[in-house]
């Protein structure tokens, strides 16, 4: 008798290898009504900024640093401009813009978000060595700006964010193309979690600096208070090694605190413990994931931009033939601004929004790879499964209709409004 051996058909790749779900953060952020969200956050954001700036000594935010380091040809002023500068009262170089360069793509959503709060552990309340004035950081208002600024961005990406992540993760695990109102009610009902979840570690190292602060300030004068500052400095840095936890913790965790609340449905106590856990106990895997995720983001920013500039390319090359070989390209324009103010306006502000989808289409992708990075890392420290999520009931589900049986006992499917339709299996006809 033949010996029965094993043929080996098909290889689950994704199984033994999961993070190779990554490749899918592509093809679910260029999804039309994700870039329409990230674009409607990206201008509500930098419309506040904008406000929060100029009611706080006019800060100008044109000349501010470009994450993006592209050039869109985009207008001098407008909302564009505002988006992808740092906002009022930021450093205009710290160790995490150079940070954010460095890394590319994927690091300039990361950056943009928190850059308040950034500014905030980076200001200097006290004028510098030679300067007999604060730097515009270090003064009260400046506080105050950046704190405005981070609260925010917190307040509209709570909302943005969460329904960005919502819609993908139940793409991700069910391949379903879930209602975008289903999504809004999901997080309009637990919008409170989404904005506290990033918040509460803030709170905690405001809590743990507070009476350092006091006994800062009690001790400030005099000898014999700077010697007593002196014998204190253990205990203040057992209080610095907590508020690293705290912000080393943030830093990395805080992009899986809203996938959280999307998967789990869970409020923001889980998605602090959640968020803190993984990035802790998976720090190697972690940052292997981040390093992936930060290949494929630069492919993909590549693809999406040389997309644009075609796009660019081809209209004004197009327009060209039939305006007698002027081209109506936005850099050729800036010679035209006296004699078509309007056309000029008009084309910088069309160019302007392709640039604007290209920035949100970085958003979107930054939200899409934190929740596959979030399910990854689950898997991997919990064992869950990689499609399991929770499922709210009051969402739209789409499954198959109630059936019942008619008054001759037939089954029919039941219509909208509770009539019973047509049968779903008739009789046989009559035999002849």
């Amino acid at each position: 008798m033949a010996e029965d051996r094993g043929v080996l058909r098909q290889i689950a790749w994704t199984e033994l290898f999961p993070w190779l779900a990554l490749g899918r953060s592509f093809r679910l952020a260029i999804q039309t009504r994700l870039l329409l969200l990230a674009a409607a956050g990206i201008l509500l954001t930098a419309a506040g900024w904008g406000a929060i700036g100029y009611v706080f000594g006019g800060h100008d935010l044109r000349g501010h640093w470009d994450p993006v380091k592209q050039v869109w040809r985009q207008p001098d002023s407008n909302l564009l401009t505002l988006a992808t500068s740092a906002p009022p009262a930021a450093n205009e170089s710290s160790s995490f813009e150079r940070f954010a360069a460095q890394i590319g793509p994927l690091a300039m959503p990361w950056y943009m978000l928190s850059s308040p709060f950034q500014g905030l552990f980076a200001a200097e309340f006290a004028p510098r060595i030679g300067e007999d004035h604060p730097t515009p950081a270090a003064t009260l208002q400046g506080f105050t700006s950046l704190l405005l600024c981070g609260l925010w961005t917190t307040a509209i990406w709570a909302f943005f964010g969460g329904v960005i992540t919502r819609l993908v993760t139940l793409q991700f695990t069910h391949n379903d193309r879930a209602s975008l109102g289903a999504a809004v009610r999901f997080v309009r009902a637990r919008y409170g979690s989404y904005v506290a979840a990033p918040l509460f570690p803030l709170f905690g190292v405001l809590l743990l600096s507070l009476p350092v602060v006091i006994i800062s300030l009690i001790g400030h004068g005099g000898a014999g208070g700077m010697a007593a500052l002196g014998v204190l400095w253990p205990l203040f840095m057992i209080v610095g090694l907590a508020l690293t936890i705290f912000v080393i913790g943030l830093i990395f965790g805080w992009p899986l605190m809203w996938p959280t609340i999307s998967t789990e449905g869970t409020d923001s106590f889980d998605a602090l413990s959640r968020s803190y856990s993984y990035a802790y106990q998976r720090p190697l895997y972690f940052a292997f994931l981040i390093v992936a995720t930060g290949i494929l983001a630069t492919i993909g920013a590549i693809l999406v931009t040389l997309f644009a500039d075609v796009v660019l390319y081809l209209t004004a090359w197009t327009v060209s033939w039939g305006a007698g070989g002027t081209p109506l390209s936005p850099g050729a324009l800036d010679g035209m601004q006296e004699t078509y103010p309007t056309a000029v306006k008009l084309v910088s502000f069309w160019t302007a929004t392709v640039g604007l989808l290209v920035l949100a289409y970085f958003y979107s992708f930054f939200f899409t790879a934190a929740v596959i990075i979030y399910h990854l890392l689950r898997h991997n420290v919990d064992g869950a499964e990689m499609d399991e999520v929770f499922l709210d009931p009051q969402e739209e589900q789409y499954g198959l209709p109630p059936v019942t049986t008619d008054e001759n006992g037939v089954p029919a499917v039941v219509n909208e409004g509770g009539r019973v339709g047509a049968a779903a299996t008739s009789e046989a006809p009559p035999a002849e």
